[in-house]
């Protein structure tokens, strides 16, 4: 065998190498989800707001619209609050804790956080409540999303008993509306 002959040889050997890297990490890449914050369209209130989004291979799935500012000891814009929280979901979703969510409290404040198990403590906290805000009824509100219940995302404004609903997170990415625009 000549020189030629091995620069060739070993040249097709590389380059199938890449073809087939690159076809398995698109098809891993395909499967994957992320939850990202976008704007996305409110047609209540007929304007674009920032969306926290699972981003699935079928397309994006509206979670929580955010109209408000939310305020503790600093304004937190809703751009802000919604690229927090998009962080939380692939938190959760990438530790597997979104098998329930559940009410708590953290740092003096309610919360919306997911848990491994029922009566489980909180894993991740995916939202901050103000005082103001009912827990369970926007923790209502998000199970109803994430069971497919409900076609329309939270639009959150930002006896509290602990309350555990269990959450197939898969089916919900399989079967959600998907957000055309």
């Amino acid at each position: 065998m000549n020189l030629k002959s091995i620069t060739f040889l070993l040249t097709g050997c590389l380059l199938t190498a890449n073809c087939i890297t690159s076809v398995v990490s698109q098809a891993k890449a395909d499967d994957e989800v992320r939850f990202i914050c976008a704007s996305g369209f409110d047609q209540r209130a007929n304007k674009r707001l920032p969306t926290t989004y699972a981003w699935t291979p079928r397309g994006k799935i509206a979670v929580v619209r955010w109209k408000y500012s939310w305020f503790n000891s600093q304004t937190i814009s809703p751009q802000k609050r919604c690229e927090d929280v998009s962080s939380r979901f692939q938190t959760a979703y990438n530790n597997q804790t979104i098998n329930y969510i559940t009410n708590g409290t953290a740092n003096g404040q309610g919360v919306i956080c997911t848990a491994r198990q029922k009566d489980g403590a909180c894993n991740t906290t995916l939202l901050t409540l103000r005082p103001q805000d009912d827990p369970v009824e926007i923790l209502s509100d998000l199970k109803d999303i994430l069971r497919g219940h409900s076609t329309e995302p939270i639009q959150h404004s930002s006896g509290k008993s602990q309350v555990y609903y269990q959450i197939d997170i898969r089916k919900f990415l399989q079967t959600a509306p998907v957000e055309k625009e």
